[in-house]
């Protein structure tokens, strides 16, 4: 079988898989151990604290000496309430597009690596190829950093991290952070013609609403800037507020979302610590009123910021598989390469497909965007055969 139709009929058979991430992954990680055993290549599982979701990591070549990783999640996001024009869970060819969930976030990456593993089986004699595949990717990186420990923790570490997130085939060599919180206001429930008895929650929780806009408002007035990315700064976006059920009443309870998307090399810990003060503040203004008031802060994201030098070989080494001769770039989504960065591996984000169609009803990938992707397992495994050291600073 071509690599192109076996990469086509994988993607068909990972798409079937309803692996949303609020549910159980282990059925696609089994499949992905069954792609793996066909080749006669070990696999090892590196479960969540509840046991029904794995991350997966295998290793392709000589494990003593410095590789390659390979790296996908394997979870996607929701379809219900959107119009769908095919079953989101089967794949569609429509045209010169294979159309379901995931198609291209990204299980399009994840289904040409898979449909390599006999070729890079055969050629990995000097550089070996690291497979790792994570869950919950979609709802916070979850799976990603024991995963990404793990590949630290490999005989030899890797030179290299591929994170094939969808990208044109264009290499990114830096992304955003994000830290996502909820805030839950308690108060005390009153009659609005005695507020003076009550402690409004919603007030509180607008009040903070309103020191965050002002945060976001200074950030994008500072200093602190990347034209690498749009936009040039780092955001602060307040995206929900919720309290109170009838105009007579003095609301005890509301909940505020927020999210921070921060540049490489910028300063989250500070920003949240001044969040955490402001709030600190309105809490105590609302004890004054009920004792028993209080803020609940729990966070709902955090995953690192990423970025590599333009010069890094890591760079060059990617654009070269990937057939891309435009400079690097950077974007604002957020994906797990920064978890491998900040483990030591040098990273880029390089996938098939555009992030615009993810999360979308018709999600599709091109069979010309597969077909690229295919070419650029066939360039790595080309290389396999000699050190990774030799080539990757050609």
């Amino acid at each position: 079988m071509k690599a192109k139709d076996r990469t086509t009929e994988i993607l068909s058979a990972l798409i079937g898989y309803a692996s949303v991430s609020s549910q159980s992954n282990l059925d696609i990680i089994a499949y992905v151990e069954g792609c793996l055993a066909e080749s006669g290549i070990a696999s090892r599982r590196i479960p969540d604290a509840t046991g029904a979701k794995a991350s997966l990591l295998a290793t392709i070549g000589p494990a003593d000496r410095p590789g390659i990783v390979l790296s996908a999640h394997t979870d996607v996001v929701p379809v219900e309430g959107q119009p769908w024009s095919s079953p989101p869970f089967v794949a569609t060819r429509v045209d010169d597009r294979l159309v379901g969930r995931g198609a291209t976030d990204m299980k399009g990456f994840a289904a040409s690596v898979l449909a390599h593993i006999p070729s890079f089986k055969e050629a990995a004699t000097a550089t070996p190829v690291h497979i790792a595949f994570s869950y919950d990717e979609e709802v916070g990186c979850l799976g990603a950093p024991h995963l990404a420990a793990a590949v630290a923790q490999l005989p030899s570490r890797p030179v290299l991290c591929i994170v094939g997130e969808p990208t044109h085939l264009r290499v990114v060599r830096a992304h955003k952070g994000k830290v996502a919180r909820r805030l839950t206001v308690t108060g005390r429930a009153g009659h609005s013609a005695l507020p003076h008895r009550a402690a409004n929650a919603v007030v509180a929780a607008a009040r903070i609403a309103g020191s965050l806009a002002a945060l976001a408002d200074r950030l994008a007035q500072t200093d602190v800037r990347d034209a690498a990315f749009e936009p040039p700064y780092s955001t602060l976006h307040v995206a929900s507020l919720h309290g109170g059920s009838a105009l007579n009443f003095v609301p005890d309870r509301a909940t505020l979302e927020f999210e921070i998307r921060h540049l490489p090399g910028s300063d989250v810990e500070a920003l949240l610590r001044e969040i955490d003060a402001e709030v600190a503040i309105i809490r105590a203004d609302l004890r004054q009123s009920a004792g028993e008031a209080d803020v609940a802060v729990e966070e709902l994201i955090s995953y690192p910021a990423f970025s590599v030098a333009p010069e890094h070989p890591a760079v060059a080494a990617v654009a070269r598989l990937a057939g891309d001769e435009a400079a690097a770039g950077a974007v604002s989504f957020g994906t797990e390469a920064g978890f491998y960065a900040a483990a030591g591996i040098p990273t880029v984000v390089c996938g098939p497909g555009d992030i615009a169609r993810a999360h979308k009803a018709d999600e599709w990938i091109g069979l010309d965007e597969l077909a690229g992707a295919d070419r650029m397992m066939e360039r790595l495994a080309a290389l396999l055969s000699r050190p990774v050291e030799e080539w990757i600073k050609a």
